[in-house]
């Protein structure tokens, strides 16, 4: 996102820092961030971790509830794994629960619920379906969105046909 400014007089009122209009700039990141989750979501279908992992910042990192970090390393051989053993995607929702900006940073709280078609530890596919809410950070660089730390992992279920494992 590009924002411009008119080239105006320099008196004393003009040379205090602007405030953000984030009313306006709020929206526009959130569109943005929707955007990334449409992608993110078209990847994971066409089974596409060069995809998946090109939404990540360089710097990745996640918090698991246990509290130990996983980079952007770990990242890729779990999504690789994970796509591994789906069948059939039946649907992918990601909601932005709250959505915080600060400059080139946003602070998302997103509700996911994945339900798909999956191999399971007994060779068997199963119907799964998980749910997650959490918090993502995302960073702008080069004006992208680029996904750089998820944590905060909270109300975390899992049904497989339909039963808690």
């Amino acid at each position: 996102m590009v924002l411009f400014a008119l080239a105006l007089p320099v008196t004393a009122a003009s040379t205090q820092p602007k405030q953000v209009d984030k009313a306006r700039i709020v929206p526009e990141v959130r569109a943005a961030l929707e955007q990334r989750y449409a992608e993110n979501a078209a990847a994971y279908e066409r089974s596409d971790v060069a995809a998946v992992m090109a939404l990540r910042s360089p710097d990745f990192y996640s918090v698991t509830p246990d509290g130990a970090r996983q980079d952007r390393r770990a990242l890729e051989l779990y999504v690789t794994g994970f796509m591994n053993g789906i069948r059939k995607w039946n649907s992918q929702t990601m909601a932005i629960d709250s959505l915080d900006v600060r400059g080139d940073t946003a602070v998302a709280i997103v509700s996911q619920h994945l339900d798909r078609l999956a191999l399971r530890a007994d060779n068997q596919v199963h119907h799964v379906e998980t749910w997650v809410t959490q918090r993502e950070t995302w960073v702008r660089i080069k004006s992208r969105w680029l996904l750089w730390r998820v944590d905060q992992l909270r109300d975390q279920r899992r049904l497989v046909d339909g039963h808690a494992p």
